[in-house]
């Protein structure tokens, strides 16, 4: 789809790789609009996503191709509108092929539907593009929101096959070197 393709010049918005000193307002938008979702499941902890978010901005800045953590903000006022997290070396314990795994998607919901879907879309053609760079044949996509048939709709509509929450796409059907320097058959 096209239509959902990132244009610097056109958009409102412009995605970049995160940065430290945005890890607080990435909690934030955590806070506002996500914790709910799984309140009285897990006890969300602000010091220890911290860490964990520290410690992948950390490995990005010296292994780009280990995982992607992005943001997304307005052009005009910088306002976070979104954050993601994709990370590589998943595997299922019966296939051999590596894939990229996406952690988080998390936008203001704030933002209008439509331009949710957008970024949405964007987001998800970006981790393609990076796990397509590092060689990675598949990559998934999973939902903890309650409701998730839009988010998982796109999802079909962009090429994945969608299997409960979780979203598959094959990216390539080549033999790549994993992040453990063996080959994918």
């Amino acid at each position: 789809m096209t239509s959902f393709i990132h244009d610097p010049e056109q958009d409102t918005w412009a995605w970049n790789k995160a940065k430290y000193e945005e890890v607080e307002e990435i909690l934030d938008l955590i806070a506002a609009n996500y914790e709910m979702e799984v309140a009285g499941i897990l006890s969300g902890s602000r010091p220890r996503m911290a860490l964990h978010l520290y410690k992948a901005l950390l490995t990005q800045a010296f292994e780009p191709w280990s995982n992607l953590v992005l943001t997304c903000r307005d052009k005009t006022s910088n306002k976070l509108l979104a954050w993601s997290w994709l990370e590589r070396g998943k595997y299922t314990p019966f296939a051999p092929e590596e894939m990229s795994c996406a952690e988080f998607l998390h936008i203001d919901l704030s933002v209008s539907l439509r331009n949710r879907m957008t970024l949405t879309a964007q987001c998800i053609n970006l981790w393609e593009a990076w796990s397509r760079d590092c060689g990675i044949p598949v990559i998934t996509s999973t939902t903890i929101r309650q409701e998730q048939r839009g988010f998982l709709r796109l999802h079909e509509k962009l090429g994945y096959t969608v299997r409960g929450s979780i979203a598959y796409k094959r990216l390539s059907t080549t033999p790549t070197t994993n992040s453990k320097g063996e080959i994918s058959e």
